[in-house]
């Protein structure tokens, strides 16, 4: 599998570097504090690792592997994702998002949070209900530690493309009250934003109507780089589109098809957030328009 090929090239790395009895304690710690830098790249996490272990630092060892674990991790949900954009953006449609998807689970391991992470991203590869049941087992006292996470929006995705309106919304609404309980407060005002489209989308996608047209208007008050714009955007077309608001999704969209690599034709045509607006007069001759 790729990931045992990674693995196993980067500790190729970390065993061909000189570590060997006459590396100083000052170039091991060194190293240590290498690895433990925000941003480290994998071999340089374990090349700390090793450098912990030869000075029988053994819990900054465990540290180090652990951080590691997390970054490989990571690797593989941004490879995983890149396959199905590729897809995406080669017009393959939801049968080529599908195959894509299945390509990279032939090439490395996913556990099941990773899988469910990666279908609430893209819901089109929840179509025929593959993965269903292995998301539905998702509880936060599940005695598998594989499943043992809330995972709401994950859930309320496998509901709603089954069809199963009600119960999706109710996920939604519970992710939302887990939400206003621990409101979070960014210093940046473009990760606060963009936090707030979300909050304004998925009080729509919980059916609170009212709550969500006054989320979405405070989020489009608020102050914005032209960096972050089409991405904040994108999110208030997507409020827009789950109260039904057509006109005012595509008004907030048109100009980001020609303007942003977010917003595509293809991905317009294929991704299930626009699901609910999709077969409108108005949103196809907009994609009419930019074919």
């Amino acid at each position: 599998m790729r990931r045992g090929m990674l693995v196993a090239s980067l500790l190729f790395l970390a065993a061909a570097t000189p570590v060997v009895a006459q590396t100083s304690a000052e170039e091991l710690e060194r190293r240590i504090e290498a690895a433990r830098a925000m941003g480290a790249e994998v071999n340089t996490v374990l090349r700390g690792a090793s450098a912990a272990r030869l000075l029988g630092e053994f819990s900054t060892a465990t540290e180090l592997m652990d951080k590691a674990t997390v970054a490989l991790e990571q690797a593989d949900n941004a490879w995983v994702t890149e396959m199905i954009f590729q897809a995406l953006a080669a017009g393959r449609g939801s049968n080529g998002m599908q195959r894509a998807f299945r390509e990279a689970r032939q090439r490395i391991r996913m556990s099941p949070q990773q899988i469910a992470s990666v279908t609430s991203n893209f819901p089109s590869l929840l179509l025929g209900g593959e993965f269903d049941e292995m998301i539905l087992r998702f509880s936060p006292d599940h005695p598998d530690p594989e499943y043992r996470c809330a995972c709401l929006a994950e859930k309320a995705w496998v509901h709603r493309v089954a069809g199963r309106l009600h119960d999706s919304r109710i996920l939604w609404g519970e992710l939302v009250a887990a939400w206003d309980r621990n409101p979070l407060e960014f210093s940046n005002p473009d990760a606060q934003a963009n936090w707030q489209g979300q909050y304004a989308r998925n009080l729509a996608r919980a059916g609170r109507t009212a709550d969500a047209r006054a989320a979405l208007a405070k989020a489009m008050s608020m102050p914005l780089s032209d960096d972050e714009r089409p991405a904040v955007q994108r999110r208030w077309a997507q409020t827009h589109a789950e109260l039904g608001d057509v006109q005012a999704a595509v008004e907030l969209l048109e100009p980001l098809i020609g303007s942003s690599t977010l917003v595509t034709v293809n991905s317009l045509s294929t991704r299930y957030t626009w699901e609910p607006v999709r077969s409108h007069i108005l949103f196809q001759e907009m994609l009419s328009r930019h074919r």
